[in-house]
């Protein structure tokens, strides 16, 4: 009669902690790419908050707010922009810049935005591609709300 086996060989145990290490490597990736997406949704919501208070205050005052540095709040749009977005546009993983450009007499208004992450820049540029009315600007891409002659 032959013993009965009472426990793993170590055969076993390393095909159980290669799979289990293969699963979590591929679940930290998923993770990975989810974080991401959140951060694109939240930046598009912060494109269309920008994009309607510049609208607004356009309306209300026939003329587009001044030029920001990046991170800063134009003058004048503080009292249209939803409470995330009153005292700064930096988030922490993104930088928002309000641009207004002027050529010759015709503005050219955008929101811009530059991530630190080149990986998380590079799902923005994914996600919003570089096709109108988004644009790459060196290593930003622009979200561009009016063009020459005003078209919106």
């Amino acid at each position: 009669m032959g013993r009965r086996r009472a426990g793993f060989t170590l055969v076993e145990v390393l095909v159980v902690m290669i799979i289990l290490g293969l699963l979590s490597g591929i679940a930290l990736l998923k993770y990975l790419d989810m974080r991401a997406t959140a951060k694109t949704a939240a930046l598009a919501a912060d494109f269309r908050a920008v994009t309607v208070a510049a609208l607004n205050y356009y309306a209300d005052n026939n003329e587009w707010p001044a030029e920001s540095g990046p991170g800063q709040v134009p003058n004048g749009l503080r009292g249209y922009l939803p409470g995330g977005l009153t005292e700064t546009l930096e988030r922490p993983d993104y930088v928002l810049d309000y641009e207004n450009i002027a050529l010759g007499e015709t503005p050219l208004i955008g929101v811009s935005v530059r991530a630190t992450d080149t990986r998380l820049m590079g799902k923005f540029v994914a996600t919003f591609g570089d096709r109108s009315p988004f644009f790459m600007n060196g290593d930003k891409l622009t979200y561009l709300i009016a063009g020459p002659g005003g078209v919106f």
